[in-house]
């Protein structure tokens, strides 16, 4: 027996074969990128339950829909499925906000 009775052997958290990466801080532009794949991936998930939607996700759909139908390339059965989802947009905002046109 050796002086130093201290346990060396190597543990799975400290090995360096590891198969998990190190954890590191994100640069500036992988958090923007993250942010923008974050926010794609809520728009997309909230096409048809627009009642569920945050308003910033209400607000890139409506945005989105209708740079689609101003555009001149636009197919018309792609002009009127974004109609259709400014229709469910708009109404998802005026009722979640008690919007009022009858004044």
């Amino acid at each position: 027996m050796t002086g130093n009775s201290q346990f060396t052997g190597v543990t799975r958290d400290d090995a360096s074969g590891s198969s998990m990466p190190t954890p590191r801080a994100l640069t500036g532009a992988q958090r923007q990128r993250a942010y923008r794949l974050r926010r794609k991936r809520s728009v997309t998930d909230a096409i048809g339950e627009e009642v569920l939607a945050s308003r910033v996700t209400l607000l890139a759909l409506l945005g989105d829909a209708l740079a689609a139908i101003e555009a001149s390339c636009t197919s018309t059965m792609l002009i009127e499925i974004k109609r259709e989802s400014v229709k469910r947009v708009l109404k998802a905002i005026v009722t979640r906000y008690g919007i009022d046109f009858t004044d």
